[in-house]
């Protein structure tokens, strides 16, 4: 807090806005009653005089200290006391300089988090000269007086409370008790599904699945005890006019996918099967072992036409050798037929 008027001696503070008596530092002067001269000033200016008739500025006490009430700015400064007996003849003088400070307001406390901590500011508003303190639970936190105070993630309790204590000379305001949370914000879920043969698997992407509650609807009617990540389906339960959709949430942060309608075709759940085997894995074998393969067929294309022309030169050498093996005899010749004598 600043402190309005300065001066080589030291001040006296006092509060704006509330109430001060200044000493004149001499006791017992009431036993004079009015057997005395009493004389303020302030700032070299007469405020009260108890042996004049004019109107006072300022009341004083029994004893004839001056009594400040209502504080404001600019009741800051020189006060001086001056004191004569009946005679004139000088008593007592004192001095007193007067600073004024404006009351600090109560503290503001917010907090913000980082992925590992979380750091409370204490807003004071008015920043100047002012005492700022830590407690936990009521506690006073030893050492802890700047305007933040930062706790790590790992030592902070959902049950414990803080609260920062502002204080200047004549003042003091406390916050009020709060329970910091962090909270991370969730994104909009991104739903995708898969197939097979029997069932269809629905999945809820959050992009940062800590601490994210999960639900399930369809045809935006809540699914009762669907809470995890996938939502698995029977395709004899499936129905093209149904859609489905997730929401993730994370204390007071929530957001809901698109709606979808998960279809499956033949090929969704079905493998491509090339000589019984699937089709994926046909095309890394070929690929892997292509070159060898149309080495192994280029042989076998090229042996069996070898096979083939040496059986026909066998057949043909075989049919020209066959009448000189076997010769065939002329048929026989008709002679005059005879008659067998008498």
């Amino acid at each position: 807090m600043e402190a309005y008027q300065s001066a080589d001696e030291e001040c006296v503070y006092a509060t704006v806005g509330k109430t001060k008596v200044i000493d004149h530092d001499y006791p017992g002067l009431e036993l004079f009653e009015q057997s005395f001269h009493l004389r303020w000033t302030h700032d070299s200016k007469i405020v009260y005089d108890n042996k004049k008739n004019t109107a006072k500025k300022y009341q004083t006490t029994k004893n004839g200290s001056l009594l400040l009430e209502n504080l404001q700015l600019d009741n800051a400064g020189t006060y001086q006391a001056t004191i004569y007996d009946n005679l004139g003849n000088h008593m007592k003088s004192t001095v007193t300089r007067l600073c004024l400070l404006v009351p600090v307001s109560k503290p503001r406390l917010t907090h913000t988090c980082t992925d590992s901590s979380v750091t409370l500011r204490c807003d004071v508003g008015n920043p100047v000269n002012v005492h700022v303190t830590w407690s936990r639970n009521r506690n006073t936190l030893p050492g802890q007086t700047g305007a933040t105070l930062t706790i790590t993630k790992a030592t902070l309790k959902p049950e414990d409370s803080y609260a920062c204590t502002a204080s200047i000379k004549t003042s003091e305001e406390k916050s009020d008790d709060v329970h910091p949370e962090c909270t991370v914000a969730v994104s909009k879920p991104r739903l995708t599904h898969t197939c097979t043969d029997s069932s269809v698997t629905l999945r809820c992407d959050v992009g940062n699945p800590v601490n994210v509650h999960v639900t399930w609807s369809r045809n935006r009617n809540t699914l009762p005890g669907q809470t995890g990540a996938a939502l698995t389906i029977t395709k004899a339960t499936l129905k093209p006019e149904d859609s489905y959709a997730c929401t993730a949430s994370i204390k007071d942060s929530e957001e809901k996918s698109d709606d979808v309608h998960p279809e499956c075709t033949d090929d969704d759940s079905s493998p491509v099967l090339l000589f019984g085997m699937e089709l994926w894995l046909m095309v890394l074998i070929l690929a892997g072992g292509g070159g060898l393969l149309l080495i192994l067929i280029t042989l076998g294309c090229v042996c069996r036409s070898r096979r083939q022309h040496k059986r026909r030169l066998e057949e043909e050498e075989e049919m020209r050798l066959a009448p000189l093996t076997h010769p065939t005899r002329p048929p026989p010749t008709k002679g005059p037929k005879l008659t067998p004598a008498p």
